[in-house]
């Protein structure tokens, strides 16, 4: 029992050395083995990048949404106040001193019949 916990101790104070000093680089297992671990290093490497690029696009997506938000209140107001200005009896009130005076004649239609000019035909 001891001799099993013995040689453990030593085959993984081997394998923190071969790590630490470097010849785990030399072996033939992970010579054959290195291609597949840059292509896994570079795939993730990638993938790390995308996420944070989708995370400040998601960022910039949310500010724009705040603005766009901001921009409507701001246009639903501005279009009340005009509306509120434009009414009739607003305007009468503004122009009171201008010497110009409210219509009290309804508005007329002129109705003209005007023929169409003919095209002439070459």
């Amino acid at each position: 029992m001891k001799e099993q916990k013995e040689t453990k101790k030593k085959k993984s104070s081997k394998r923190v050395m071969s790590v630490l000093g470097g010849t785990f680089l030399v072996r033939e297992k992970f010579t054959k083995q290195f291609l597949f671990l840059a292509y896994v290093t570079i795939l993730l490497m990638v993938i790390i990048t995308n996420t944070y690029i989708a995370e400040e696009k998601n960022r910039e997506l949310v500010k724009a949404n705040k603005h766009l938000n901001d921009l409507q209140v701001e246009y639903i107001q501005v279009k009340s106040a005009i509306m509120e200005a434009s009414k009739q009896s607003v305007l009468v009130k503004r122009l009171q001193g201008t010497g110009l005076k409210e219509a009290t004649e309804p508005l007329k239609r002129i109705n003209m019949n005007v023929e169409p000019e003919k095209k002439e035909e070459p």
